[in-house]
């Protein structure tokens, strides 16, 4: 984090403490609107998405400057006015506008300004071209959800939303799992993809001892389905994808009859990606559960 600070006091003096706190009046503001507790799990996740940018910047031969400001505003769109995804516009839109005025304030240089703007729109829309900010943005924000720091930001975040831990992995350790198997295959860094390998295995091995567990203890029985979802995809350098793989999570018999389980799933189109439906749904009862998440994307 301090490299990150030195980074931009040296060009920038005050910018970083003001993004800072641009993230948390944001995140404060959507707590209080939803009622939801206190937190600062955006800016912790903003810390080090940059602080890995920082590293991939320099593993990379580049400049850190440009990847580091586009990590510390890459989510700061995500509660515009308080709210999330309300208003139709991509989150990202939203973090361009904010970059580019208070870059502007800031005294940053046109060209550093136009190069953030750019790549920040261009983070999840793989209709734009992909500077070199925007691949190490996005692989340092995938390099955050594996690992011991995904584990650690996975339960987090359960405990944010009021869930405990079998049902935090209902509804979403399939997310976590699709998404460290497909890591490898999704970076845009030569660097990025080296490392994703090495913690996406840490990531499943994890999850893998934690199942086998909680069944060992007869306290929860899962199973892991792989589906093959068809469509007409997009990887990032514009290849048409034909088929996705996803990993489902689900218990291996209903929790309340012990009856079989039935999955059913579905792909739509999200406003920023393409999204997996799923549901599974006891055969003799009423027990049901939907999840949903955005497919992994391809390199």
């Amino acid at each position: 984090m301090n490299e990150v600070r030195k980074l931009l006091e040296s060009r920038l003096p005050g910018l970083h403490a003001r993004i800072e706190q641009t993230l948390v009046e944001a995140e404060a503001r959507y707590d209080r609107q939803n009622n939801a507790a206190p937190s600062e799990f955006l800016l912790e996740h903003t810390r080090r998405t940059a602080a890995i940018a920082h590293q991939l910047a320099g593993m990379e031969q580049i400049d850190a400057f440009q990847p580091v400001l586009v990590a510390l505003y890459h989510d700061a769109g995500k509660f515009h006015e308080g709210e999330y995804h309300k208003d139709g516009v991509p989150e990202e839109e939203h973090a361009a506008v904010l970059a580019a005025r208070m870059l502007a304030e800031s005294g940053a240089e046109r060209a550093d300004i136009e190069a953030v703007s750019t790549a920040l729109r261009a983070l999840y829309d793989d209709r734009l071209p992909g500077s070199a900010p925007c691949r190490i943005v996005q692989d340092a924000d995938r390099l955050d959800k594996l690992g011991a720091l995904g584990v650690g930001a996975f339960f987090t975040k359960a405990t944010l939303r009021g869930r405990g831990l079998v049902d935090a992995l209902v509804h979403t350790l399939s997310r976590e799992l699709s998404y460290a198997l497909a890591a490898p295959h999704s970076m845009l860094t030569e660097t990025g993809k080296k490392i994703a390998g090495e913690q996406a295995a840490k990531t499943v091995a994890f999850f893998d001892e934690l199942l086998n567990d909680l069944e060992r203890w007869g306290i929860a029985a899962f199973e892991r389905r792989e589906l093959l979802v068809e469509g007409d995809f997009r990887a990032r350098d514009g290849a048409n994808v034909q088929k996705v793989q996803v990993t489902i999570v689900m218990p291996r018999a209903c929790p309340d009859c012990e009856a079989p389980m039935a999955l059913t799933h579905r792909s739509e189109r999200g406003l920023k990606c393409d999204m997996l439906k799923a549901r599974f749904a006891c055969t003799a009862c009423d027990y049901a559960r939907d999840i949903s998440f955005c497919l992994p994307v391809l390199a």
